[in-house]
């Protein structure tokens, strides 16, 4: 019988006890766990649900940001055989209801006393709820809520040891480990239910490919509440490596340098941040400087193909390599924490024209393919499985092929079980054949590479008829360093406009140096001679499309795209239709004087 992900840490801990396991920030400093606490304060937490009459295949929701306490709580969960279900910390009272309520949870934990009075206010409609932990000293007073310190006092005061393991080692692989609630951003979330083959079964194959190595550290500061993360965490467990959390988002990039990650999971917002960075320190160097950084970069750009194929370099050409190392890449990678192995690139698309920038300067960035259904991975970039543009060869277990429309389908052990309580949706995603229906549209080549053009939602039909996938046109613009995003709009219009955000720190610092007199980038966003430097770019940027691809007028946003303000995901990917949504007026007034 397989191992399960909670017989992995266990095992883990029998035979490796002091293997340092987990980092986190305790008192402003990084502290290292070892595997016998991770799994001692695991079997304390799911102690202590035992004592609130938990029982096997319950449901036990999460609501939090991404901290130990999340991990440490989500293998309780799963070693008790119970199920975790998640819920985004951004969602609203009505979402944390429904998810609650139709995921049957009997208990949630909560992160602090802000996310503690959301479900305290809708606890009346929640009969089967019976039990709130919060993670956060100070947060209960309040009946039937208990602290997580309080959880695991009565946990240690508990024999159930025993009961634990039975559980955990009656787990099969059929049996379901969590249902990750999606967002919401379509109507109400929908639940599916990942079982353990699913996680088993990813996890071995991005072992087969060196992809997660033993002595490896990991960060983790996307959401768990989403596959992505949640596969990285479950990664760290299955093969040994260690699992750091940043403190939050912000910190990101401080805590990259205390941690100094082999591996560096992120999203396309991330790097694009990252690349911008570098862009506007080379552009305000010395002359010199960016002479060497530019001659540096095209020397890394014409070694690249020889290191991704691993083939020995023309001696000329290897040569340079080592000296634009020494000069420029081996600084900037030590901006990444200097021991960076792979940068991972997923959840949404990235810039072929950023990857490989970042991959001529020696940071390896891969680009990954998958969903929530398929649990994360389904598609990799990695090693000689790398082509800049198309996403990577599918993992050993996952079949891949494309529709007749185009539409890419998945199949294979790692496809999810099924929507929960909404059979009727599964039907939908997955055929009588059982291939897994993505939603997106792609091609392979001849060598098995995967390529993604865009969603089928997304596509644009112009009023000529021409059918546009936007993805291409959002990948170029949002290569140059002072945009920072581009919805393009057009739908049964003669052309297409679009939405731009701007690169606030680029865009700030330009207008300082075109003495541009502005309070703040609310009123950049609105300034004459920022149009107009922003329409000559798109004039540039345009000549590398079609002209049926063109952006032809576009309006600037007066702010970035946010969580709080409704325009992204979770994991940073942009809601186009809330966009659209948002700033329609403004986009049909672009056509009132054709």
């Amino acid at each position: 019988m397989e191992e399960n992900i909670a017989q992995s840490l266990y095992n883990r801990a029998q035979t490796h006890p002091d293997e340092p396991a987990l980092m986190f920030k305790e008192n402003g400093t990084y502290v290292t766990r070892s595997v016998s606490w991770f799994w001692g304060r695991v079997q304390n937490i799911a102690s202590g649900l035992l004592t609130l009459g938990i029982r096997e295949t319950d449901k036990v929701a999460i609501m939090s940001g991404t901290r130990v306490e999340w991990t440490l709580a989500d293998l309780a969960i799963i070693s008790l055989r119970c199920i975790t279900s998640t819920i985004y910390p951004s969602l609203l009272e009505k979402d944390i209801r429904f998810i609650l309520d139709n995921s049957d949870a009997r208990c949630v934990f909560v992160e602090n006393a802000a996310l503690l009075d959301r479900v305290l206010a809708v606890r009346h409609e929640l009969p089967n709820l019976v039990g709130i932990v919060v993670f956060e000293d100070g947060a209960a007073g309040h009946e039937g809520v208990i602290t997580l310190k309080q959880l695991e006092e009565s946990g240690k005061n508990n024999a159930g040891q025993d009961e634990i393991k039975r559980r955990m080692n009656a787990i099969t692989m059929d049996d379901v480990a969590t249902i990750i609630y999606t967002s919401g951003t379509t109507g109400p979330p929908k639940g599916a239910e990942i079982i353990h083959r699913n996680i088993i079964t990813n996890l071995k194959d991005l072992l087969s490919l060196s992809f997660n190595l033993p002595d490896d550290i990991t960060m983790g500061y996307l959401p768990l509440a989403h596959a992505y993360e949640r596969i990285n965490q479950f990664g760290a467990i299955y093969t040994h490596m260690i699992y750091a959390f940043a403190e939050n988002l912000d910190s990101v990039a401080k805590n990259i340098g205390e941690v100094r990650p082999t591996i560096l999971p992120g999203v396309p917002r991330v790097y694009e941040k990252i690349y911008a960075r570098i862009i506007n320190e080379i552009e305000h160097s010395s002359r010199l400087k960016k002479k060497i950084f530019f001659w540096a970069l095209k020397t890394g750009k014409a070694s690249l193909p020889y290191r991704l194929e691993e083939r020995p370099m023309p001696p000329v050409i290897r040569l340079k390599y080592q000296l634009a190392r020494i000069l420029v890449f081996n600084k900037l990678s030590g901006k990444l924490g200097g021991r960076l192995r792979i940068g991972i690139t997923a959840a949404a698309p990235l810039s072929p024209s950023i990857i490989e920038f970042f991959n001529a300067l020696g940071i390896p960035i891969y680009e990954g393919y998958g969903m929530t259904e398929t649990f994360a991975p389904a598609v990799v970039s990695y090693g000689k499985n790398f082509k800049i543009g198309y996403v990577g060869k599918p993992l050993p277990s996952m079949q891949v092929k494309i529709g007749d429309d185009g539409e890419i389908l998945m199949k294979g052990p790692a496809v999810f079980k099924g929507y929960y309580k909404k059979p009727e949706g599964t039907p939908a995603m997955i055929d009588d054949q059982g291939w897994l229906h993505s939603g997106d549209l792609g091609d392979i080549d001849r060598d098995g590479f995967v390529r993604i053009t865009g969603r089928k939602k997304d596509l644009i039909i112009t009023a000529g008829g021409k059918n546009i996938t936007p993805q291409n046109i959002e990948n170029i613009y949002t290569s140059d360093p002072f945009i920072a995003q581009c919805v393009p709009y057009g739908d049964n219009k003669k052309y297409l406009t679009a939405v731009l955000v701007l690169n606030e720190q680029e865009i700030t610092v330009w207008a300082q140096q075109q003495n541009i007199a502005f309070k703040d980038y609310r009123d950049l966003t609105g300034n004459m001679q920022v149009y107009s430097f922003i329409r000559k770019k798109a004039d540039a940027l345009n000549e590398r499309l079609a002209s049926f691809e063109t952006i032809k007028k576009f309006i600037i946003s007066d702010h970035d795209f946010t969580l709080e303000s409704g325009e992204l995901t979770p994991t940073m990917k942009v809601k186009k239709n809330k966009v659209i949504e948002k700033f329609r007026d403004q986009l049909d007034s672009l056509y009132e004087k054709d």
